[in-house]
Order: structure tokens, then sequence, then C-alpha cells
């Protein structure tokens, strides 16, 4: 999904979940296409549930391209469980996949219900800022050049070479030796589990992201 009004984009904020790409698709935006990238003081962090309207009118975001980015929950769990980055309780790490689904995280019931939560407020964003693309980390990963393509077609900039992402980025940097495909993929989960993570799971927020439930 693709929104534009500006015709003078010179900088972009990522707004996603962790583990769905955000530091490589924003890196690789602003790479491409030689844009600047709005940090913690604009509008905050870039995981947090995103700001309403209220909020975000009361900057500049004429000029700024919004990217947000999008994950399938079932691999998105496994990544969050292996490294949620959440210092609040440092032993969150020891807890069981099936504890750690429900778990209580940030202001959150648990993390689907964060995944829900956060996901139906970018698409609200994307909607009502002036320009915005929304990019499921799997598309990105499959097709860069579609993406590059987009891109290049909101910001009306054809003539950008494409230079493809080929590493792994995170907040600590680019990092070879990742396997970025197979991380994506869904993961093989026994039927209790799928209960709970599918008893929190919006199917409403599924479709919008196109992604399927797992029965």
């Amino acid at each position: 999904m693709e929104r534009r009004l500006s015709l003078t984009i010179n900088s972009i904020k990522v707004f996603g979940e962790r583990h769905c790409g955000t530091n490589a698709i924003g890196y690789f935006a602003g790479k491409n296409f030689s844009l600047k990238f709005q940090h913690y003081d604009f509008l905050g962090w870039k995981h947090r549930l995103a700001p309403k309207k209220e909020e975000w009118s009361k900057f500049n975001v004429q000029n700024c391209l919004f990217i947000f980015c999008m994950r399938n929950p079932y691999s998105w769990i496994k990544a969050m469980h292996k490294e949620p980055y959440y210092d609040h309780y440092p032993k969150i790490k020891d807890l069981s996949l099936e504890n750690f689904i429900q778990f209580s995280i940030e202001d959150y019931e648990n993390c689907i219900s964060m995944w829900n939560q956060k996901n139906d407020s970018y698409f609200s964003m994307a909607e009502e800022v002036p320009n915005s693309v929304v990019i499921n980390v799997e598309d990105f990963n499959s097709d860069q050049k579609m993406f590059h393509t987009n891109i290049a077609n909101l910001l009306n900039r054809h003539d950008e070479p494409f230079i493809k992402m080929n590493d792994y980025v995170n907040g600590k940097g680019r990092h070879g030796q990742n396997d970025i495909t197979s991380s994506l993929q869904i993961p093989k989960l026994d039927k209790k589990l799928l209960r709970i993570i599918n008893s929190s799971l919006s199917e409403e927020t599924m479709k919008k992201c196109n992604y399927e439930l797992l029965i």
C-alpha cells in the first residue's frame, strides 16, 4: 500500500515491531534514494504504537516518507522469543515459548495483542499521513527490486540505481552471515501453541497484512 501527496520528499521515518526489518528496509530506502533517516527526536521510538494525528500533526511530515514494516506473527513470535529486546524483565529470556506467548509485555496483555494493536496503528497512520508505504518484510526479502520500483514510483524518481541489500541489519549494524530467508519461514508449531497464538490473533489485522491464519 502506497500513499503520496508531497512532491519534495527528502527524509524517511520507519515504524514497525522488533524483528520486522525496520533497519534493513530503512537503510535500503535511504541508500537507494538518498533520503535522510529521521530518528528518535522525530516522533519517537520506531517500535512504538504509531502516534495519532494530534501528535504527528505537530511535526513537519509533508517532506517525510513514512515506511511501516510488517512480519508474519508466527515467525515473528519465534524471533521475539529468541531476542525480545525487553530490559524491564531480564528473566523473560528464560521463559518457554508457551509462557512467553502469554507473558504481558510493555503495556499489552501479551505479544500477540501487541502485534495486533501496533500493526493496526501503523495501517491507520499510513492512511492519514501525506506520504506512506506499508511493506511486509517477507516481500522485501524476496523481491527488493519491486520495493525499489514502488518507492521510485511514489517519489517520481525513476532514474535512481538499484542497490541491493545483501546483509542482515540490526541495531548493532550490518552482518553478512545470517540466513534471512530461513528465519522468515513459518516455524512448525504444535496444536497447543497454535491455539494459544490464535486465541489472541486478530483475523482482521491478518487480512490487512495479507497473512493467513494457521489452523
